[in-house]
């Protein structure tokens, strides 16, 4: 079995350690897609609805689930720096047990939730969880790949890479209309509790399944605050260390604030704009998500010879939230508008709604390619002392960045219309795409090599020591 998981994510020819890597993500990824979607195409107009009523949820009602969004994303922005720093601390597992507990409750309180205040419990908890997180299982994967794989051009993670966030995306779609219909069959109370089960369950399984090689178990900091001050410092000087890493990383967290701005309320707008019910807008997303299945895994194949340096920026620009995307969508507001009160199934036979699927389905292809390509950089890029911390200082940053935007865009949402904010997310994302294009042409090429970027901000003077050095 361990052998035909292997080869399925293209890792036949690795050793036993990076085996069992792979067999991690088979058994992790279906849990967490299923915990993480199940409730997503209802969740944001629940929450809407709870608060104002069927009638105003998708004006006043979004609103406010934009402002909820700002309370977590201020929450998020608070901790996930932090938090990162202690998954390289004391181990990603701790963290990620930690993460799904916060998950579980928040959960637990949507499903009984009526006010606003109970909203923003549910917000907060949801807030913690993604700020502890964030970063961890990528980290953890990458660091111990790198200790134990013999990939020197990366085209082996490049595959690897690919085939999990198929895994994933076969699991969320999966888990998208069972969520639905247990909705309509139980309740959506009844989908938030199911949730919370699955999130306890992948918590305990973390203790188990995250653990390390010995090599990278050695080699994390001693567990004092000094050890731990020492690395939320170091991956801050890391940040600043070259022209390359600053314009990129300021390039990269611009254009995924836009996209945070996207998916906390204007994603569902679109949605139900045009397709009008939860069972419409939850069959259009799996037709999404079957084709992001197969974008996925074609990109961890095609991307193995493209250059990030060439590639990324122009894969951004073409992507699902890049500025041909966000201008497109606009575009179709401003001259096909919704036309409400067409029944199911000809909701998906309008004009308007066959163009927002085809965005959809080809921004999704280059969204994969620009995604695989940046993980391939981000492995060689990242020092594995830092790779937690600066992996959530990401997160961080855009939500920094988001902030702001979830202010302005909230406001304008109700005054001027879905379009308008569609340009100014169109904006944003320009200015993202030119930071990195300019980031990518400082590339150093050794990491286009396989060669880690030198961190001389290291010291071993919190280092556990090996037992040769004892």
């Amino acid at each position: 079995m361990a052998d035909l998981i292997a080869r399925f994510f293209g890792l036949q020819n690795e050793s036993p350690r990076v085996k069992y890597l792979a067999k991690v993500a088979a058994v992790f990824m279906p849990l967490a897609a299923a915990s993480f979607m199940m409730s997503t195409t209802f969740f944001a107009v629940f929450v809407a609805e709870s608060l104002v009523g069927p009638a105003l949820y998708l004006t006043l009602g979004m609103a406010l689930v934009g402002q909820l969004a700002l309370v977590g994303s201020v929450v998020q922005l608070v901790l996930d720096f932090p938090t990162g720093g202690i998954g390289d601390w004391i181990g990603q597992r701790w963290i990620l047990l930690c993460a799904f507990i916060a998950f579980a409750a928040s959960t637990f309180f949507t499903a009984f939730a009526t006010t606003y205040i109970d909203f923003i419990l549910v917000y907060v908890l949801s807030a913690l969880g993604a700020a502890l997180q964030s970063g961890a299982i990528a980290a953890w994967f990458d660091t111990n790949y790198r200790a134990a794989a013999k990939d020197p051009d990366r085209s082996a993670y490049s595959v690897a890479q690919g085939r999990m966030g198929m895994l994933f995306q076969i699991s969320a779609t999966v888990s998208l209309i069972p969520g639905a219909v247990l909705a309509d069959f139980i309740s959506r109370q009844g989908v938030f509790l199911i949730q919370c089960i699955i999130c306890l369950i992948l918590g305990f399984g973390s203790l188990i399944l995250f653990r390390d090689f010995p090599e990278v178990a050695e080699n994390r900091p001693k567990r004092s605050l000094r050890a731990y001050y020492s690395l939320l410092k170091e991956g801050l000087k890391f940040t600043v260390s070259s022209r390359f890493i600053f314009f990129y990383i300021i390039g990269a967290v611009l254009f995924f604030s836009a996209i945070n701005v996207w998916g906390s309320f204007i994603l569902m707008i679109v949605y139900y704009s045009f397709l009008y019910e939860q069972k419409s807008v939850a069959i259009f997303r799996t037709i999404i998500f079957a084709f992001g299945i197969l974008w996925t895994e074609r990109a961890g194949v095609w991307t193995r010879n493209l250059s990030p340096r060439r590639w990324i920026a122009v894969f951004r620009y073409l992507q699902i939230c890049g500025p041909f995307f966000f201008i497109g969508i606009a575009a179709i507001f401003v001259f096909m508008p919704p036309t409400p009160g067409i029944p199911f199934p000809f909701t998906f036979l309008q004009l308007p709604t066959i163009l927002v699927c085809l965005a959809f389905i080809l921004g999704g292809l280059f969204g994969s390619a620009a995604n695989l390509l940046v993980q391939r950089l981000l492995l060689d890029m990242i020092p594995d002392r830092n790779r937690n911390s600066l992996y959530s200082l990401f997160p961080t940053l855009t939500l920094l960045l988001a902030t702001p935007q979830l202010i302005l865009f909230s406001g304008l949402l109700p005054v001027y219309g879905v379009a308008v904010v569609l340009v100014g997310l169109c904006l944003v994302s320009i200015l993202a795409c030119v930071l990195v294009a300019h980031a990518l042409r400082k590339i150093p090429d050794e990491i286009l090599d396989g060669t880690p970027v030198p961190h001389p901000l290291t010291t071993d003077v919190d280092t556990k020591p090996t037992e040769t050095e004892a």
